[in-house]
C-alpha cells in the first residue's frame, strides 16, 4: 500500500491516494492501517474524486470512524496533491464532508483555507463539570464548524485554579468535556485555552479529539472554534493567532458582516513526514 505521512501543525495523518477508486475503503482497513504503519497517527486520509470541487478529502479518525471534517487534513491533502504532482495550481478545492473549501497555497510555504460561517454557536452557556475534586458550573462555548466543539477557557475554571495549561491533566478532563451527557450521543471535541494577549491576538490551547480519545498535538476546526469563540466572550481581535502543543502556530481570521461570520480562513503548515 502506497501511503506517505504528513503533519499539519502536528496533527498527523496517513495519506493514500485513491483517485482510481481502486481501494475499498472501510473502518477495518483504516484500524489495521493504523496498528500496522502508523499507531502514532490520528487519522487516515484518502484522496479521491470529487463530482463538487476538484478532489475529495475521505477522512477517517485513527479509531475508525468517518464522516467528519478535519481542518488540519485539508491542509495536508492540498500538499500531498502538490507534492504527488497531482496539482499543479495555486488555489485547489477539496471536497469534505459534502461542502467544498478553497486551499490556497501562501508565499510563505503555508496553506490558507476558507472555511463556510459555522452551523452553531452558543456562547458563555454553564455546563456543570467534575473537575479534580469539585463539581462545578463552568462558562463554556460550543461551535460547530463542520464538526461539534466545546471551548473551556481556564480563567473560568474556578475549583481548582487554573494559570497555565500545562496543569491540565487534558486526558482526564478532555474525556469528562467529550462524553458529556450533553452532549452525548456522538460527542464532541473538548478544548481548554488560555489567552495570552487579547490585543495582539494571541492564544494557546490544548485539545481533547473524539475519534482519536486522547489529547492531539493540533486540531484545526477546535482551533476555529476556539478563536470564534475568544473573539466572542474574550474580546480577542482577529487575527488570532493560535499556540498548539506541537508548539506550531495555527492563524485564524475572519470579519462580521450583519452579525455574520464571513471569509473565515484557517492557516498554517502541512509537511511530508520521511517515513523511516
Amino acid at each position: 500500500m502506497n501511503f506517505k505521512k504528513y503533519s499539519g501543525a502536528g496533527n498527523k495523518f496517513l495519506m493514500l491516494n485513491n483517485l482510481d477508486a481502486r481501494t475499498n475503503v472501510s473502518s477495518e482497513l483504516v484500524r489495521h492501517m493504523i496498528a500496522e504503519h502508523g499507531p502514532e497517527m490520528d487519522g487516515v486520509i484518502f484522496a479521491e474524486q470529487s463530482s463538487i470541487a476538484d478532489y475529495r478529502m475521505n477522512y477517517y479518525n485513527k479509531d475508525g470512524t468517518g464522516d467528519a471534517l478535519c481542518g488540519n487534513g485539508l491542509r495536508c491533502t492540498a500538499r500531498y496533491l502538490k507534492d504527488e504532482g497531482i496539482v499543479k495550481e495555486e488555489i485547489v478545492l477539496i471536497e469534505g464532508v459534502g461542502k467544498i473549501y478553497d486551499c490556497r497555497f501562501t508565499d510563505d510555504g503555508e496553506i490558507s483555507v476558507g472555511f463556510p460561517p459555522p452551523e452553531k454557536m452558543k456562547f458563555k452557556f454553564k455546563l456543570k463539570v467534575h473537575f479534580a475534586e469539585w463539581w462545578q458550573l463552568v462558562n463554556a462555548s460550543y461551535v460547530d464548524v463542520g464538526s461539534p466543539h466545546v471551548i473551556i477557557f481556564i480563567d473560568d475554571i474556578e475549583k481548582p485554579t487554573v494559570s497555565n495549561l500545562d496543569e491540565i491533566p487534558i486526558d482526564e478532563w478532555g474525556k469528562y468535556v467529550r462524553m458529556h451527557k450533553d452532549f452525548l450521543p456522538e460527542g464532541v471535541n473538548a478544548h481548554f485555552v488560555k489567552v495570552i494577549d487579547a490585543e495582539k491576538g494571541e492564544l494557546r490551547i490544548r485539545s481533547f479529539e473524539r475519534g482519536v480519545e486522547g489529547e492531539t498535538l493540533a486540531c484545526g476546526t477546535g482551533s476555529l472554534s476556539s478563536a470564534i469563540s475568544a473573539y466572542e466572550v474574550k474580546n480577542v481581535k482577529t487575527p488570532i493567532r493560535l499556540l498548539t502543543r506541537s508548539g506550531e502556530y495555527l492563524t485564524v481570521d475572519f470579519n462580521i458582516e450583519n452579525g455574520i461570520i464571513r471569509n473565515l480562513r484557517l492557516k498554517g503548515n502541512a509537511v511530508k513526514i520521511q517515513i523511516k
